[in-house]
C-alpha cells in the first residue's frame, strides 16, 4: 500500500495550485510573460505567491491579481504608500482590499506604484539567482 504523507499532499497541492498561476498568467498575460523561460516563468509567480501570502491573501484569485501586479505593474508595486496602507487594514477581508486598489487607489498611486522598483530586470534577476540557488553561493 502507498502511503502518502500530509507533507507530501501539500507539497502536491502547491504544485497544482502554482500550475493554475502560471496557466493564468500565460493566458491573459502573454505579452509580459511568453518570452519567460517556463522554469524562470514558474520560479517568479511563487516568489509572487509568497509576496501576496505577505500582505495577507490567500484566495487564489486574489494571489492571481496579485502576482499580476507584481509583472505587469511594478514588483514593489505593493510598497506604494497608498496601496500599502490599504493591504496592511487588517480590519478589511482581503476581497474588500483587493476590490479596494481599484476602487480606492488614484490614478496618480497608480502611476507611483509603476515607479517603485528602480531596476525591474535586476530584481527578477536577483529573485531568479535566490530561487534557482537559495544559499547564495551559485
Amino acid at each position: 500500500m502507498l502511503l502518502v504523507t500530509k507533507a507530501q499532499r501539500r507539497d502536491a497541492g502547491y504544485s497544482a495550485f502554482l500550475d493554475r498561476i502560471v496557466r493564468h498568467m500565460k493566458l491573459h498575460y502573454w505579452r509580459d510573460v511568453g518570452h519567460w523561460p517556463p522554469e524562470t516563468l514558474r520560479r517568479r509567480v511563487s516568489h509572487c505567491i509568497q509576496k501576496g501570502r505577505e500582505q495577507g491573501f490567500t484566495y487564489e484569485r486574489s494571489l492571481a491579481i496579485f502576482t499580476a501586479n507584481m509583472i505587469r505593474i511594478d514588483p514593489r508595486f505593493f510598497e506604494q504608500e497608498d496601496i500599502a496602507a490599504l493591504l496592511a487594514d487588517a480590519d478589511r477581508p482581503e476581497e474588500e482590499r483587493l476590490e479596494g486598489l481599484v476602487k480606492e487607489i488614484s490614478p496618480d498611486a497608480w502611476a507611483d506604484a509603476g515607479e517603485m522598483c528602480a531596476d525591474k530586470k535586476e530584481y527578477w534577476f536577483t529573485v531568479d539567482r535566490e530561487m534557482t540557488d537559495p544559499s547564495g553561493e551559485g
